[in-house]
């Protein structure tokens, strides 16, 4: 428990330090998801803000996030994701590999995912930051030397979920304009439609 606590809070420090001196700029406004970019003082990459108010519950979303081996069934451009280590209930270690157009080399990394659900106040707080020495590296495989992702979901108690996420990321070596975009705009878009589609089933 002191242990959950103290990532939190260091969690907590990285965001406020890191999200919150990024200008937003509205990319895409569909389906009750809105896709917003911006780039903080200390990044030459963009950070990506996805709002999003679902039906669903807290507890749908937590078995949806930590069953990382369908992940590829909704997260887009997924190749490949297992978990590497189960440390409690709530916090895993797993690997994620994400697919990329020819002749760019897709990107993987290992990340450390913390959930904590607050029942009193129907919230829920997920943090999961990247571990890129968790495990080797592989053979024609870029690993992504930085990610750093936030969940702030709220639960109306009636079977709605107001998601906000927010994800700052180096993607590692040289990727074209045209697959960035694969990253900032195009991927949470999709990623988000294939959730909510998930939480409805």
């Amino acid at each position: 428990m002191i242990l959950r606590l103290f990532i939190s809070v260091l969690f907590a420090g990285i965001l406020n330090s890191g999200f919150s001196q990024v200008q937003w700029q509205l990319n895409r406004d569909e389906d009750g998801i809105k896709i917003y970019t911006g780039k903080g003082t200390s990044s030459k990459f963009k950070e990506i803000k996805v709002e999003a108010n679902f039906a669903g519950t807290l507890q749908k979303l937590m078995n949806i996030l930590v069953n990382v081996n369908q992940t590829k069934g909704w997260v887009y451009g997924t190749k490949d994701s297992y978990i590497i280590k189960k440390i409690n209930a709530n916090e895993i270690l797993y690997y994620s590999e994400t697919a990329l157009p020819w002749p760019v080399s897709n990107r993987d990394i290992p990340i450390r995912m913390v959930l904590n659900p607050d029942q009193k106040n129907n919230s829920l707080k997920v943090f999961a930051s990247g571990i890129p020495d968790a495990i080797p590296e592989k053979k024609g495989i870029v690993r992504i030397p930085y990610f750093n992702a936030y969940w702030d979901v709220k639960s109306d108690g009636k079977n709605r979920l107001n998601i906000t996420y927010v994800l700052k990321m180096d993607p590692g070596g040289s990727v074209p304009a045209g697959v960035t975009n694969m990253f900032v705009s195009k991927g949470p878009f999709e990623t988000f439609k294939n959730l909510a589609e998930r939480l409805r089933q």
